[in-house]
């Protein structure tokens, strides 16, 4: 083998591997600065502004127009009929029977301002919003170490009624992830915060009961959902 044809080869191998780390190096500064701009993104609070019922519940008028959920859904699912809630109903339903506290490593540095459903076609969207502080004694804010902000995270729930092959009416439901803050969060990544949404499902166990495990359909629209309690079957041809 020639000198040069020697040289040639020991050329062409140092730029395959020239060209693998520039790939790699691509591939981690990818890699940094999607991590960057989740962080960038998972600390800013989420856009509530259009979660129907919020800016009552943050005036205090929370009482005004308040519908009893578990009453509305049992008399339905007793009367075997369909029922209907809207939006607004449902969060001036959670502001005035829940009381939730922060837990975990975030207590002492989070207490939770809200919690907010929004609902958009065969998609329920559940909001925890939290007010990030340094929290000194009974809870005084202290600011020597950064300005409390405001922050959310929310988790998604695709609802939806489906019919199988011998026709008969069901409901399903899937997870298809959340939100932290503004940075959109694949499903198991939501598990972090799945603490915070387990104490909603305990705390609400007799409404989730009526409204979803005793409902056939469900119904989930911009603003609303609608549930049916009634065993709905089509004919099947053949």
């Amino acid at each position: 083998m020639s000198m040069s044809m020697v040289l040639t080869m020991r050329v062409n191998k140092l730029r395959g591997v020239g060209l693998i780390k520039m790939v790699m190096t691509l591939l981690v500064l990818l890699v940094l600065g999607a991590m960057g701009g989740f962080i960038y993104y998972g600390w800013q609070g989420g856009d509530l502004s259009e979660v129907s019922g919020r800016d009552g519940i943050m005036k205090g008028q929370s009482g005004i127009g308040y519908v009893d959920i578990e009453r509305k859904v049992r008399n339905a699912l007793n009367a075997d009929r369909e029922v209907t809630l809207t939006e607004a109903e449902l969060n001036q339903y959670i502001a005035k029977n829940l009381k939730m506290k922060q837990g975990g490593f975030m207590k002492g540095f989070a207490t939770v301002k809200g919690v907010y459903v929004d609902l958009k076609r065969d998609m329920m969207e559940v909001f925890i919003e939290r007010e990030i502080a340094q929290y000194g004694e009974e809870g005084v804010i202290k600011t020597d170490v950064f300005k409390p902000f405001n922050h959310t995270v929310s988790m998604k729930l695709k609802i939806f009624t489906v019919v199988d092959g011998q026709g008969s009416t069901s409901r399903n439901i899937e997870f298809p992830g959340g939100m932290i803050g503004k940075a959109p969060t694949p499903g198991l990544m939501v598990t972090i915060v799945k603490d915070s949404f387990d104490q909603l499902a305990e705390h609400f166990e007799s409404e989730i009961d009526l409204g979803y495990d005793k409902m056939t359909s469900i119904t989930v629209g911009d603003g609303f959902i609608t549930l049916d309690p009634r065993m709905k079957v089509r004919m099947v041809t053949e």
